[in-house]
């Protein structure tokens, strides 16, 4: 991820007060640089979906068992709206609960053999209705679409 699209990234989560990760993605974001840390966004309601009850966080993150579980927490502290921000098992299990409104993909002018994929294989489809693109001068794509 460029310096760039973690910049859309914290921009969405101020936006919103709020985001869910899964445990794999909350401890792979903890390895990263200074600079590039869920730690560092003050202000924002982190939720951590874990399958482990007791698995232990670091202060300022919530944990819930499940996305039904994570939106109900966020709805307890009054937010109407979540960002979903991965990884693939999170974004699939809300797909497939049919719990996502809209669906933001930033598109980086880089190619890679290698990662992990945006959805997890598993049973689900999401019909799409396109809204909007944008495009930042170092060429990244924000797409937005619809879930109909």
């Amino acid at each position: 991820m460029s310096h760039e699209n973690w910049e859309k990234f914290c921009e969405l989560a101020n936006e919103f007060g709020n985001f869910i990760v899964g445990r794999k993605t909350y401890e792979a974001v903890k390895k990263w640089d200074e600079g590039y840390n869920f730690d560092d966004l003050v202000g924002v309601e982190k939720i951590v979906i874990s399958q482990d009850a007791s698995a232990e966080l670091s202060e300022g993150y919530t944990l819930a068992t499940s996305p039904e579980d994570a939106l109900a927490l966020l709805a307890q502290k009054g937010f109407e709206k979540a960002l979903v921000t991965g990884g693939s098992t999170i974004n699939s299990a809300f797909a497939k609960g049919h719990l996502l409104d809209e669906i933001i993909l930033n598109i980086e002018p880089v190619l890679i053999g290698h990662g992990i994929p945006l959805f997890a294989q598993t049973d689900f489809d999401l019909k799409l209705k396109f809204v909007s693109v944008g495009q930042a001068q170092n060429g990244i794509l924000t797409l937005k679409y619809h879930v109909t």
